[in-house]
């Protein structure tokens, strides 16, 4: 193109400024002709002169429309700052953001996706921790609920005996006192026995709670005894899930634990569970404890077996100072009546509102609920500040736009509401594909292992209060990683980037310093949250590790559902060791054994007086665990015998002393460096000793695996009675291999035996590791976002660097420096930004290294290991992130990186 075409096509685009109004020419002709004028250049070079015609034009008449309509023109020469914030003036700023991140769909729907997942994660844990920990309970007059407890043999506030609650219900100042236990049964049915969760409780229950059933009715005073009709009521989400809604419910028998009860009722259609969100399948009436075996039935009477939750519901008028007044003169009267049982044993009331699940238990869920938002809280963040910085450099790119914008009148409030607009857009995008993935995670929630200390099914709904946060959540969203860009858009020097065509502006220090500082946040939370999941990995791999003690690898098991059978005494006792005889003969069976129990697993416990040992609470008892077993446990679970004798024919009902064997926790506990052999218990109450010490086995997990050793006692199913609930069998080979033939000879035993769990033992304490393989795998899922954010910015800061300057790059390139060095300068200018991320989070995490000691397991939280390899990661990701860009630049051809500019 000639010197003379070009003065033809700028006299040309001075000829179409005459569309504009004088007013506007004489203040903005000079510049929009200069602008015009390197835009022709380029588009000279790049062969697009027609489609810059083409845009300029349609631009050009569309502006001096605009600005011909009536009172237009008065404005601007009156220089109105056109701050206006009518809908007309949104509804075009919203249609310019549209069109403007349509343009760039790939960045639109990164934005978007990672947007998506971090509201989605965010709300989705918001609805998990409102449900569990803030949402108010469906109740009536929530304010005159109470719970009740009895402090435990430690002091602490614990369950109640059911004596006592009676005791509490014959008080004034309660309208009405329910004693509730939480429990599991299995339901028979055509398809086999399915685990549900039960709760027994007394008909007293919806009067505490000021309910009403949803169909038929609750219990009646005839079901608060034993040996009453057994009856049921079924929850609302179970009568709907597992039977269909069926209108014919009420009046159907069904069969728990081989026990035929009756449903007398659907629960309150808002009524969950005495502990939400979890869910309760079943209420029970206090006459269908038959279900839950002959314990269940025995505890009934006995002051010394605390199985019970107690809620009240205060008398008109009554405090709850009142309330604790009276428990305090209940529990010095018990004290005086039952010494032995309820010496410096308190009665504390709490209000509903202070206590959501237990009180021992509350601190721990609000811890975890506070670490689960903190950690997705941490993700959104980082995905905000990724964001706010690409917006940086994607507003810098857009800086001569925005400049013309200026120019042409448009006041730096209107520039940064554009920016503002697309930010809110995008997270309003965002949020709504939050909202789905929300939705899905609470989907998948209930068959998920939440680390809670009751195992059921989970009712999450997004109410009204989760549409609050998630609005709230966006606009918060929006403007957080909208503003810097907005901000920097009002600050721009309009003349300088006229000048510069918006090409080569000038980076101010204040821009670079957020920039750079953006990115110091992403790598140092990266680097917290990667520390943290290599710490969850290890415990979890020392915990995968622990030895049990046992001979884990040859172990199956199945559990066998007795209560049908209808066996007591010598019957029961023959009819085990008939199973296990039967056990013992599949092909492949070494040894089999029956139990009550298996390692790692809560189950039963007894209050227990030990001889020669006082407990330092004071009760003179201790809550020991205890596990009934059959001839030959041991030898069969390849627990070790290191002292005395195991059980044998000896040990027979009926005899004077009951022989009990103990693992070594017990004997380090109650009598360190002293001879166990010989020693006594009894039972609490009890006024003789009545079991003897004969052994001592080695230790095996008790509860949980990783826990310190645990105090165990071992009774004979012969003396105590009652079928052990689980058959372990010794393989010789993989013991997966012979579970259905164990399964089959339960079954073909008797027609009114069933199976309801069966496995490997390897499984089962696979199973038991499911809440910190989920922590750890969540950490993990995090810790990648968090990596991936923290590379994408590093690479966004880079590539704008380099691309800023081509210019100079090419003429190092041009004066023979040597491209190695060109990606070495570049990486390196790169370092002090990663290596203070690096260094703050290194910090972070020392200090907040304490609070995850209760967390972990067989590894220390300032452990070297994890440290060295969380700060490699990141070093490794900002050194990936920092060299692609800068070996793409050293890469470029220096003629066309100088031809460029």
């Amino acid at each position: 193109m000639t010197p003379r075409t070009i003065d033809g096509h700028r006299r040309a685009f001075t000829l179409l400024l005459r569309v504009y109004p004088r007013w506007f020419r004489d203040a903005y002709g000079e510049e929009m002709a200069i602008l015009f004028g390197r835009r022709l250049e380029r588009a000279r070079e790049e062969g697009g002169v027609v489609r810059l015609w083409w845009r300029t034009t349609k631009d050009a008449l569309a502006t001096a429309v605009a600005l011909r309509r009536p009172g237009r023109g008065e404005q601007r020469s009156h220089g109105n700052d056109g701050r206006g914030m009518g809908m007309d003036t949104l509804w075009q700023d919203v249609r310019y953001a549209v069109r403007h991140l349509t343009r760039a769909p790939v960045f639109t729907l990164g934005a978007v996706g990672l947007l998506a997942v971090g509201m989605g994660a965010n709300t989705a844990v918001f609805t998990m921790v409102d449900a569990l920990l803030f949402r108010p309970p469906p109740w009536q007059n929530p304010e005159a609920v109470v719970h009740v407890y009895q402090d435990s043999d430690e002091g602490d506030p614990s369950s109640s005996s059911y004596p006592a609650t009676r005791d509490m219900a014959a008080s004034p100042v309660f309208a009405a006192v329910a004693a509730i236990s939480p429990s599991s049964a299995a339901l028979e049915g055509s398809e086999g026995a399915v685990q549900v969760a039960t709760e027994y409780t007394t008909a007293s229950y919806l009067t505490v709670l000021g309910l009403a059933p949803l169909r038929g009715s609750w219990f009646g005073p005839e079901h608060d005894v034993a040996g009453g009709p057994p009856a049921a009521v079924v929850s609302a989400v179970a009568w709907r899930s597992r039977f269909g809604a069926d209108p014919g419910i009420v009046g159907r028998a069904i069969r728990l634990n081989g026990q035929v009860v009756t449903v007398v009722g659907v629960g309150p259609e808002d009524l969950l569970g005495t502990y939400p969100p979890m869910v309760t399948d079943f209420w029970l009436s206090i006459s269908a404890t038959v279900v839950g075996g002959p314990f269940q039935v025995a505890n009934l009477e006995r002051r010394q077996d605390h199985w019970y939750d107690v809620r009240a519901r205060l008398a008109p008028g009554a405090s709850v100072e009142q309330a604790q007044a009276a428990m305090n003169a209940l529990a010095t009267r018990l004290a005086e009546e039952y010494p032995e049982l309820n010496r410096g044993r308190d009665i504390t009331v709490f209000p509903s509102a202070d206590v959501r699940l237990h009180p021992g238990e509350d601190g721990g869920l609000f811890l975890a609920g506070g670490l689960l938002s903190a950690l997705v809280l941490t993700v959104l963040l980082l995905a905000c500040a990724n964001l706010a910085n690409l917006l940086l450099v994607r507003g810098l790119g857009r800086s001569g736009e925005m400049a013309v914008r200026t120019a042409l009148g448009a006041p730096g409030v209107r520039v940064a509401r554009l920016f503002l607009t697309e930010s809110v857009l995008l997270a309003f995008l965002g949020g709504m594909g939050g909202v789905l993935i929300a939705r899905w995670i609470l989907s998948a929630v209930p068959s998920m292992p939440i680390p809670i200390p009751m195992g059921s099914a989970m009712s999450l709904e997004m109410d009204a209060r989760v549409g609050l946060f998630s609005l709230a959540l966006v606009a918060a969203t929006g403007l957080l990683f909208g503003l810097a860009p907005a901000l920097r858009a009002v600050r721009a020097d309009v003349a300088q980037t006229l000048r510069d065509d918006g090409r080569n502006s000038s980076v101010g220090r204040g821009t670079a310093r957020l920039r750079n500082l953006l990115v110091v946040v992403q790598v140092a939370t990266s680097l917290v949250l990667v520390l943290g999941t290599a710490l969850f990995a290890r415990s979890l791999g020392a915990l995968q590790g622990v030895d049990t003690g046992m001979d884990v690898d040859r172990l199956a098991f199945v559990r066998v559902n007795w209560n049908g059978a209808g066996l007591s005494g010598e019957e029961g006792v023959a009819a085990v060791e008939d199973l296990v005889a039967r056990v013992t003969a599949i092909p492949g069976v070494s040894g089999a054994a029956a139990a009550s129990r298996l390692p790692a697993q809560r189950a039963g416990s007894t209050t227990t007086e030990v001889e020669g040992y006082t407990p330092a609470a004071g009760t003179g008892a201790v809550e020991l665990d205890f596990s009934m077993i059959t001839d030959g446990y041991f030898q069969a679970s390849g627990i070790p015998l290191l002292e005395g004798r195991a059980f044998g024919d000896d040990d027979v009902r009926g005899a004077e002393e009951v022989s009990v064997i103990l693992n070594q926790a017990a004997v380090d506990r109650f009598w360190p460096g002293q001879a166990p052999l010989g020693r006594r218990l009894r039972g609490q109450g009890s006024e003789t000793w009545t079991r003897r010490v004969v052994g001592v086995v080695g230790n095996a997990p008790v509860v949980g695996l990783g826990e310190a050793p645990r105090p165990l006692m071992y009774f004979s199913h012969r003396q105590v009675g009652g079928p052990p609930a689980y058959l372990v069998a010794r393989v010789d080979g993989d013991p997966a291999s012979v579970v259905n033939a164990i399964r089959q000879g339960v079954t073909g035993a008797r027609q009114t035996l069933s199976v309801s769990a069966q496995g490997t033992l390897s499984d089962h304490l696979g199973a038991t590791l499911a809440a910190p393989r989920l922590v750890a795998w969540l950490m993990g899922a995090f810790s990648a976002l968090a990596l991936i954010l923290a590379g994408l910015g590093i690479y966004a800061v880079v590539s704008f660097s380099v691309a800023r300057r081509t210019a100079e790059l090419g003429i190092r390139m041009a004066l023979g420096a040597h491209r190695g060095r060109l990606v070495s300068m570049v990486v390196r200018e790169v370092v002090g930004v990663v290596g203070a991320g690096v260094v703050i989070g290194v910090g972070v995490s020392a200090l907040a290294a304490s609070r995850l000691e209760s967390l972990i397991y067989g590894v220390g939280a300032l452990d070297p290991v994890s440290f060295g390899g969380a700060v490699a990661v990141l070093v490794l990701v900002g050194w990936a992130a920092a060299y692609l860009p800068a070996r793409r630049a050293a890469l470029a051809d220096p003629v066309e990186a100088l031809r460029t500019q």
